[in-house]
């Protein structure tokens, strides 16, 4: 059964504990490797590769890029970059909710970027997992800001805007200026039911037919190198809203085809009938898949990613995170206030997956991969920054709480 060891569920009821609100949770996917001509900027969002700062002469103190465990730089790799700048009403609702009232650090202008790294060499090991939040500010007046964002509001929600950033409309990926991600409209507002869909005029046609051969050329490139020692491979990411329009997955049924052998078990008196009520428990090998049947959290969580099997990220700013294994430790008691704005909350943004382990690492090894269920991103609801430099840039670190995977 996996077997968190740094934290774990709460005790909130199971439909809220997975789904905060319809059309709040956006899951990003693998998109294209990144190629050698590949110019990445502090718009895209990415996993593996190395850090691009928010200007090239600010970059985080060196106690921030410091295993937390071992306190050493050596071993630590990019897990993922995520541009997440944030959106003005939807943090006002949060602070509201979470009894904190200071915006005076929100604002949709300014860049923000997400930092995860993991020391390779300290699994298991408290704070070897940190969070860089990163800002850069590009408008010192935060009421012009939002004087920008109240001229632009729309009645109609535009399900391809940047999930991370609702007050900028995007045309393709929803995380960065990635042009190689399929651009298909979801807004539920933007055509009626049951009217016919409008012939596509040349140019449209010809714009697809582009796109594809750009998407084509991109992949036919090379893949951009990197040292193994250091770097995990680089991928660019897109994002989709989550849906469970998939078929309900089936991973946790015994297929039909499959029927317990009675005649292969040794059985005498009494362990017949106890096969009838219960096979699982009769064979002693079987007590490692019987605990985890058990596990109802970790059972959700497989259902749950079940419907998006490939999601490498789940953002959520505010809601309630995915745990992976059941833990009888409280997670809002181990979710610490911000050390550098003690009188602040922290707030659930994001998880990282495990299919991002597949995809990091080039050649799976169980016993030397890595061997997180999940991790949770937790962030200031003020967003704020106590220091800034000459390039309007400050970085701070934010809370990480691992579910580890079982080694048993």
């Amino acid at each position: 059964m996996p077997k968190p060891e740094e934290i774990p569920s709460s005790d909130i009821e199971e439909e809220e504990a997975y789904v905060s609100r319809p059309g709040d949770v956006y899951l990003a996917f693998i998109d294209t490797s990144v190629k050698e001509n590949d110019e990445l900027t502090i718009e895209d969002t990415f996993i593996g590769g190395s850090p691009i700062w928010l200007h090239p002469d600010s970059v985080p103190s060196d106690d921030l890029l410091k295993c937390g465990s071992c306190k050493k730089p050596d071993n630590m790799r990019l897990l993922l970059q995520a541009f997440s700048p944030l959106d003005y009403e939807q943090l006002r609702l949060l602070q509201k909710e979470v009894g904190i009232n200071n915006m005076n650090y929100i604002n949709t202008n300014d860049d923000r970027i997400l930092y995860v790294f993991m020391c390779t060499s300290c699994q298991r090991r408290g704070n070897s997992v940190r969070c860089i939040r990163g800002v850069k500010k590009n408008k010192s007046n935060a009421t012009a800001a939002i004087a920008e964002k109240m001229n632009s509001v729309s009645l109609g929600k535009d399900f391809q805007t940047n999930p991370f950033d609702m007050s900028k409309q995007v045309d393709s990926n929803p995380f960065g200026a990635n042009p190689f991600q399929n651009n298909t409209s979801s807004n539920p507002f933007g055509a009626s039911i049951g009217t016919k869909k409008p012939e596509k005029t040349l140019q449209e046609k010809d714009s697809e037919v582009s796109a594809k051969t750009a998407r084509k050329y991109h992949d036919s490139q090379s893949d951009k190198q990197f040292d193994s020692e250091k770097t995990f491979k680089q991928y660019l990411l897109y994002v989709e809203e989550e849906s469970f329009k998939n078929k309900k997955p089936d991973h946790l049924k015994i297929p039909k085809n499959v029927k317990i052998d009675k005649d292969a078990l040794d059985l005498t008196g009494d362990n017949e009938e106890l096969l009838e009520k219960n096979p699982v428990k009769l064979d002693p090998r079987t007590e490692k898949l019987s605990k985890f049947l058990d596990d109802d959290i970790f059972q959700k969580f497989q259902e749950v990613v079940g419907y998006n099997p490939l999601q490498v990220l789940r953002y959520d700013i505010g809601g309630k995170p995915l745990f992976y294994a059941e833990s009888k430790i409280d997670l809002e008691k181990t979710v610490p206030a911000p050390g550098y704005n003690p009188s602040s909350r922290r707030i659930f943004e994001m998880q990282l997956m495990p299919k991002m382990i597949l995809d990091l690492e080039e050649n799976v090894s169980l016993d030397e991969g890595m061997e997180w269920g999940t991790v949770l991103i937790f962030t200031d609801v003020e967003n704020y920054i106590p220091k800034f430099d000459e390039h309007n840039v400050g970085y701070v670190e934010e809370c990480v709480k691992v579910q580890w995977e079982s080694r048993t």
